[in-house]
């Protein structure tokens, strides 16, 4: 008769918790990949004046709702992600912690920019469309619309990026050298492009700055995968 050694209850505890982490890393691999197939589908601006402008942002109105929309679900999920990710690094808890309030801030500020930009500045182009006496109504409103986004948008993906840098060295005071050292460099990396770019605004470096967030969304998950 064959003898079954049995199981202690740390290691049966310490398999729950590993399996516990795989649906969360698993959604932020899935989330980076989402961000990359939302960046391809945002549609070109190709309006040469104003009016092609609002023309242009009332026919994308639909896709811009979707793409723009879906970033917002998207870092929504990555918050509750992260979460986790930040409670793994209780060993450099100020570290994990400062990298989830950084990340979720700039998240917010990402988020309101990307409201402005995919659903109000539509919404806008659309009601003045119908309305050609008002036009100079609408100038007003999507320059400022504009500025609103030249803010918000670099300012939420520079403290995101932040919160990587933070994790980094959370990541480096708990033994894992090759996924902290990945932290900083995409952290430190973004706001640099950013900063060098500033007075022009290159929208690419943004976008740019959007696909590293994502990456880092597949590099975080297959780390929460592995425990």
């Amino acid at each position: 008769m064959t003898m079954q050694t049995p199981v202690s209850m740390p290691d049966a505890a310490q398999r729950d918790g590993q399996a516990s982490l795989r649906l969360p890393g698993w959604i932020l691999i899935a989330s980076g990949i989402a961000m990359i197939v939302l960046l391809a589908m945002h549609p070109e601006d190709r309006a040469k004046d104003f009016t092609g402008v609002l023309h242009e942002e009332a026919a994308n109105r639909g896709i811009d709702a979707i793409v723009h929309g879906g970033f917002v679900l998207i870092l929504a999920i990555q918050m509750a992600c992260y979460a986790i990710f930040s409670l793994r690094l209780s060993r450099a808890v100020n570290a994990s912690i400062a990298g989830l309030v950084l990340f979720c801030f700039g998240a917010a500020l990402l988020s309101g920019s990307t409201l402005i930009d995919g659903l109000a500045l539509p919404a806008i182009a659309a009601k003045y469309l119908a309305a050609p006496a008002k036009i100079e109504s609408a100038r007003t409103l999507f320059v400022f619309g504009g500025t609103m986004i030249s803010i918000l948008m670099p300012l939420g993906i520079g403290l995101q990026s932040a919160g990587i840098v933070a994790w980094g060295i959370a990541l480096l005071r708990t033994g894992r050298r090759a996924v902290g050292l990945a932290g900083l460099v995409i952290g430190l990396a973004v706001p640099a492009a950013i900063i060098a770019t500033i007075s022009t605004m290159n929208p690419m470096v943004l976008m740019g700055g959007i696909a590293a967030l994502a990456l880092w969304g597949g590099i975080a998950g297959t780390t929460l995968i592995r425990g």
